[in-house]
């Protein structure tokens, strides 16, 4: 059983959950504040500390709905608690507005924002020491909240490239393999169907009940073959793994094909000088397959030869025929399944009418 890809635990964890540790931290500080701004003044607490208190703190509970928003309102409510905070500035509410709202977009200017309302808190004259120290401190901290946020959206993106990538991928191999599985149920049924066409075409003018018997026998081991390679490729695609899967043709069957397409009343040569084995071998079986059917639909043709040569460096296929018909036609599509074939091992390919008559299909694939 295939494991599932999990994403990670923070980003499984819901919304809600978010926002209700976020009403608890905002909870939390607000009542700090609010402590802070009555120790100042305990017998007649600020109306306007509160207030900026509450505004500063507050807001925190919605930071991830409404970013920009709680950043202006944090931001402005701080100005207000200079008085009795020390450093004189926001070092917890406005850093973590600040965090949030960089996860969702640049923020160069809420961070120069940030600093200036900073700098204005704490700066003081004469400038000592502390001051600058203060300064310091909050300042790293903004910058620190800035760039968490920068890193945690670069990721994100990051992230959601990969995942726009494979999915691509995954959708361009669909692509592909049913291309793949199109041009291979072309080339079994197309040869199939022209070859038992053509087979009970005769049937259907042969009299004798010895050649009525040949062609009709002829006609069951071509449905057979046909049905053998139908179901290999319904079963690749079932995904439960349970087909009986038919070994793939290749060079040792060419001879089985030949024959079939002598039953069908074409007088074929078949000279085979080399081997080649997997995809390579079901690529020049389909060549000589698609090649041969053409002649048997389209070629009005008598005697076809068909010629598999193994060089230096490459493995050439040729197949070539003495019909009348092959330059008027060129065959129809099946070609280009062909071409596509042999492009994928980077061979040659070539068709087309010979000089006089007849119709010529090469493929030289490399090894």
């Amino acid at each position: 059983m295939r494991e599932q890809i999990r994403p990670p635990l923070l980003s499984r964890v819901p919304e809600w959950a978010w926002v209700t540790v976020d009403t608890a931290i905002a909870l939390v500080l607000a009542a700090s504040f609010l402590g802070l701004a009555a120790s100042r003044n305990a017998s007649e607490p600020d109306v306007l500390d509160q207030a900026a208190a509450l505004a500063t703190a507050l807001p925190v509970a919605v930071r991830r709905v409404w970013p920009r928003a709680v950043f202006v309102i944090v931001l402005v409510g701080g100005l207000g608690m200079r008085e009795f905070l020390i450093p004189h500035a926001d070092p917890l509410c406005l850093p973590l507005a600040l965090y949030t709202l960089t996860t969702r977009g640049r923020a160069v200017l809420p961070l120069l924002a940030a600093g200036a309302a900073t700098v204005q808190g704490v700066v003081a004259f004469p400038v000592t020491g502390t001051v600058r120290d203060q300064l310091g401190l909050v300042l790293a901290i903004l910058v620190a909240a800035w760039a968490a946020g920068t890193a945690v959206r670069q990721r994100r993106r990051y992230t959601e490239q990969l995942a726009a990538q494979a999915e691509e991928r995954a959708r361009a191999q669909a692509v592909a393999e049913r291309l793949r599985v199109a041009r291979e149920l072309h080339d079994v049924i197309g040869h199939s169907l022209s070859t038992i066409a053509v087979q009970a075409g005769v049937a259907g003018h042969v009299g004798e009940a010895e050649e009525m018997s040949r062609t009709l026998a002829s006609i069951e081991e071509t449905s057979r073959s046909a049905l053998r390679e139908t179901r290999r490729l319904l079963g690749v695609l079932r995904e439960d793994g349970e087909a009986d899967l038919a070994p793939a043709p290749g060079l040792a069957d060419l001879g089985a094909l030949v024959a079939r397409t002598r039953a069908a009343g074409l007088d074929v040569d078949l000279s085979i000088d080399g081997d080649a084995a997997g995809e390579m071998g079901l690529t020049v079986y389909r060549i000589v397959q698609e090649a041969l059917t053409n002649v048997l639909k389209h070629a009005g043709a008598r005697h076809a030869a068909v010629r598999v040569e193994r060089e230096e460096d490459a493995l050439t296929v040729e197949v070539t025929d003495d019909g009348t018909r092959g330059a008027a036609c060129p065959y129809g599509h099946g070609l280009t399944g062909l071409r596509e074939r042999v492009h994928l091992f980077g061979g040659e390919f070539e068709a087309g009418a010979r000089p006089g008559r007849g119709y010529r299909v090469m493929a030289r694939l490399p090894l």
